[in-house]
């Protein structure tokens, strides 16, 4: 598989079938007694704007559980997913909750934390846990929420500190950097960034100029922005879907001479699109990321089981596109697996309920290589990785990979 001969990390883009209604999916497995199943209920957006790492989460996830009931059942249990389409449209949310509580879901997964964030009373008061890939300032220390990796402050205010003392050279250039946010209205990820970097900026002026700019949803040309944010030395990329790919294309053809600088949720889910939108892939040689999890060129165990479960389940499809989030949905499928595993060894398989699953949540200890720390609640945060890296886009010739160029980076708020 070119996959296992390049290290590839792909990302995300290219269409695939649109998912138009909520439906039942089955994760393999025997058909064992219905009061031992545990059900995940995914809320996503799987048609619009994130339908793609949507849909390829909901790959990585399924598959997942697929090969653990194949080749390594939890006793007693017999797992099963369903999904709720919301459309891109948060107002779906509180019909998503009833219906998925409705059809038996024991537990959440979350596509975005705004999700959860809008469900919190109603996951306390039914007492169903919420799982998602990142958090928000609002959910950080409540009950019956988990997530895997901190907010988008959290990777604002990284973002920020390795600029000012890593990243810029101040004897070379005489001068702090101009560090710019390409944000979109509307997104609460904006937002949030948004205002981190102001109050980072705030308490200390000297180290760095900010510019900060909102695109309206829906842009796909940017003269406007851009002449505000030329002269950035790097520039914090906040959008979603088509966007960065023309805004990192326009800026490439208008002479923008910085560094580009993605959140997760922008260059973690439109990779593939910008990819297929530069003008030859040695313009984006030098892109950086900020990351919480591994990478394909990291060499450690888990990598070779995705690939081998790519090439297990998905060798009918294109996995140099679907290979990043597809690792990132191994990776939760991985942790809702061994929640799932302990509150059966806990209760009893024939226990195994919301509350269970709740409690074996709190008491997560995984010790990984290639991981920045433990997997746990870490001093009385619901998150369980907490540190985060810088990640860098390298080109040779007609190749790019992503390689790691920090240590794992604990946001300075949370030491």
């Amino acid at each position: 598989m070119r996959l296992r001969l390049t290290r590839s990390v792909a990302l995300l883009c290219l269409a695939v079938l649109l998912v138009t209604a909520p439906v039942f999916a089955g994760c393999g497995g025997g058909d064992g007694d219905a009061a031992n199943r545990v059900t995940i209920g995914y809320l996503g957006d799987f048609t619009g704007a994130a339908s793609l790492p949507c849909q390829d989460l909901y790959k990585g996830l399924t598959d997942y559980f697929a090969m653990v009931e194949e080749d390594d059942p939890i006793p007693g249990v017999t797992l099963k997913m369903i999904h709720y389409d919301t459309r891109m449209d948060y107002s779906r949310a509180p019909g998503a909750f009833e219906w998925l509580r409705g059809q038996g879901s024991d537990i959440f997964f979350d596509f975005s934390p705004i999700f959860s964030q809008i469900l919190a009373d109603k996951h306390e008061q039914a007492e169903i846990p919420a799982f998602s890939l990142v958090t928000t300032p609002d959910l950080m220390q409540r009950e019956w929420f988990t997530s895997y990796s901190v907010d988008y402050p959290s990777e604002a205010e990284v973002a920020i500190y390795w600029i000012v003392d890593e990243w810029w050279d101040y004897d070379e250039m005489g001068r702090p950097p101009v560090v710019g946010h390409m944000g979109c209205s509307g997104y609460e990820s904006s937002t949030q960034i948004r205002d981190k970097l102001e109050e980072v900026h705030s308490a200390d002026p000297t180290k760095f100029e900010l510019k900060q700019t909102f695109a309206p949803a829906g842009t796909t040309t940017w003269a406007t922005e851009l002449i505000q944010m030329i002269d950035c030395d790097i520039m914090l990329v906040n959008l979603l879907g088509p966007q960065p790919a023309s805004l990192l294309r326009e800026a490439t053809n208008r002479g923008y001479e910085g560094t580009f600088l993605g959140t997760s949720l922008c260059f973690g889910g439109s990779w593939e699109l910008i990819k297929s939108a530069a003008a030859q892939l040695s313009d984006l040689d030098g892109a950086l990321l900020m990351h919480a999890h591994p990478i394909f060129t990291d060499d450690i165990p888990f990598t070779d089981l995705v690939e081998a479960n790519l090439e297990r389940y998905r060798s009918d499809e294109d996995t140099d596109r679907l290979a990043w989030t597809y690792f990132n949905a191994q990776e939760m499928a991985m942790i809702l697996v061994d929640i799932i595993r302990r509150a059966a060894l806990e209760v009893g398989p024939d226990n195994v309920d919301a509350a269970a699953l709740y409690d074996a949540a709190q008491s997560i200890d995984m010790t990984l290589e290639g991981w920045g720390e433990p997997l746990k609640y870490h001093n009385g945060l619901n998150v369980l990785h907490r540190t985060l890296r810088v990640i860098e886009y390298r080109v040779d010739g007609d190749q790019g990979d992503w390689y790691g160029v920090t240590d794992w980076i604990m946001p300075p708020s949370l030491e």
